[in-house]
Formats: C-alpha cells, structure tokens, sequence
C-alpha cells in the first residue's frame, strides 16, 4: 500500500510538469436521526458510491489512463497482531484490500478512441432523469468488463463502437469476436439523441439488446424512452420518463416501467413534483404504484451547504411512515 501510494505521488509530481493529473473521492450517504419508530441508523451508501479515482493524461489529451476504487470505507480496517494489545499504533492501520470497480488506459487513434483495460463506459447508455428507488428499470447497460473498445465519432451526429471482451484468460480469438458488444449513437440537432448497444453472444447464445431515444426538442422538457431485451434469459424491459422544469421553480417528474421475467409482468409507477421554496428550501410531494405496492409521502429539504442537507418526511405505504434525515454527498 505504502509502494502504491509513493508511486502515485511520484507520478502527481511528473505530472504537474507534462500531463493534466486529478485525484477524486466521493463519500455519499445519510444518516437516519429518527423514525416512526423511535430508531435511527448510519447508512454509507456503498456498491460503487463510495469511491476514489485516479486520472492521468498528457497535455494535450491525447493518452491517458484512469482507475477506480470503490467501497472504500469498507476497506479500512485495524489489525492488531497481539490479540493482548490495546493500543492501536499507525503503523496496525492498514487497507484491507483493493476493490477495484475499473481502470482504463486511452489513446486518440485512428480518428477515434481506443480504450483498454477493466471497462466501464456510458458512451452507448441512457437513463430516466429521475431513476429512483422505486424505478424497476432506469438505465441501460454500459459497456463493461474486460475489453478492447475503439469509439469513432462524433461525426455528423453520428458515433459507433465496438468492444471486444478479452479476458484474463485465453479464449478463442473467433469466440471473442462473436461475443463483441456493437454500439451507434446519433444526436439528431434540436429533436435528440438515439442509441443502440447490441451485446452479442453468438456462442452460448445470451444476446441482449439496449435501444432508446432521449427527447430534447421541447425547451425544459426531457423525456426518454428506453427498452433492454435479453433473450436467452427471456428477461425483458421497458420503461418511459420524463422531467419538465418550465414552471417557475417547480420540476416535475414522471416515470412508467415494466419487466418481464419468463412471462411473469411486474411493473412501477412514479411521480413527484419537487418546489423551490427558497435558494436553500425545497418541498416534495410524490407517488409510486406498482407491483410491489404503493407509497405516497411528502418532504421538505433544507441544504445545509458543503454537501450536507437535512429532510423531514411523512408517507404512507399501508401504514403511515416519517423519518428525519441528514445526508451527505462530498466529492474531492
């Protein structure tokens, strides 16, 4: 650990004189003061939030490379060697490990982009502008996993990648190619953007398809559509959404989804109506139906400043709910 982190200050410190260098970490969660209840909890939110990034690339942003870290918070641990000690010295404080969610090293060639390493790229992904809790299906696939991906555009509007999913293991380089993931994108001025990811599978077969089209041709008004099909698993989805923000200091918020699992129907329903009552004031009112029940509930939020921001809420899903709430979303 102590290798790793002299290697990445000495490349800070080239970097300073030949390349543009930035560190991030990103610590998001809240804790829950009280509820009906009378209990209250801290709740990091982990799965890939918590996370420190390093990127790196040369003046010009011609190369570069990056890698992620996530989970961080549930990395750190004290190791005491002798059970009998109680006292923790520096030296006992150590990593636990290394969750690495991505790393990708980059280069402009051949007109395009070239990226390899462990992916995870949204160029060829939508989502619903609000893609809640409540959302059975808000957002498709990235481009992920171990692989070779060149990008060509935009040109015209218009972008394609593929991928190639090299493993850590040989493969048949034939197998490879039938397992590679093709995707197009084409931004259409003043009406929106459409997309495809096809994410082949020509061996086993487990193909899947995202398709979409994100709707901006209506001064403050998003709406997006997008569906991903996975037809060995028999696992399809769809789902519309929609924020609007042309009402003074109101944004409005609607979303509809539906998944089909071996011909088994689940769905869900969203709206909300968020209202700028001051610059640091918020009040929420909002509503979901669907498959696993329903919910209505009611908030108001006021931004702390520095990433901090406290809520009241009361609800009602079969039985009546409230909660007081600070959360905390800090990136440096």
């Amino acid at each position: 650990m102590k290798k790793l982190i002299v290697l990445l200050l000495a490349l800070a410190m080239v970097g300073a004189v030949s390349a543009q260098v930035t560190t991030a970490i990103g610590l998001y969660g809240q804790v829950d003061l009280v509820n009906e209840a009378g209990q209250g909890v801290l709740a990091p939110w982990g799965n890939g939030y918590d996370t420190w990034t390093f990127k790196a690339q040369d003046k010009d942003g011609k190369f570069g490379f990056s890698i992620t870290d996530q989970n961080i918070l549930s990395q750190v641990t004290v190791l005491i060697p002798d059970g009998s000690d109680v006292d923790v010295n520096p030296d006992e404080l150590k990593i636990g490990g290394f969750d690495i969610r991505d790393w990708t090293v980059w280069g402009k060639v051949l007109g395009g982009k070239l990226s390899v390493g462990l992916l995870r790229d949204a160029t060829f992904r939508l989502t619903l502008p609000l893609w809640n809790s409540y959302t059975l299906f808000g957002g498709t696939d990235r481009v992920s996993g171990n692989g070779l991906f060149y990008v060509n555009g935009p040109k015209n509007g218009l972008s394609f990648g593929v991928n190639l999913p090299y493993g850590t293991t040989a493969a048949n380089t034939v197998d490879v190619l039938k397992k590679a993931d093709l995707g197009v994108k084409y931004d259409i001025k003043n009406v929106g953007t459409a997309f495809a990811l096809m994410d082949l599978n020509l061996v086993t077969p487990a193909n899947v398809l995202n398709a979409g089209f994100k709707f901006t041709g209506v001064k403050n008004l998003t709406a997006t559509a997008i569906v991903r099909a996975a037809f060995d698993a028999n696992l399809h989805k769809a789902a519309l959404g929609m924020s609007y923000t042309g009402v003074d200091k109101l944004t409005a918020y609607a979303e509809a989804a539906v998944v089909s699992t071996a011909g088994v129907i689940t769905y869900s329903a969203v709206a909300q109506g968020t209202y700028d009552v001051t610059d640091v004031v918020s009040a929420t009112l909002a509503a979901f139906y669907g498959s696993a029940g329903y919910d209505v509930w009611a908030a108001v939020a006021y931004d702390l400043g520095a990433g901090f921001s406290a809520e009241a809420s009361v609800g009602f899903d079969s039985a009546v709910w409230a909660a007081a709430t600070v959360y905390y979303a800090v990136s440096l």
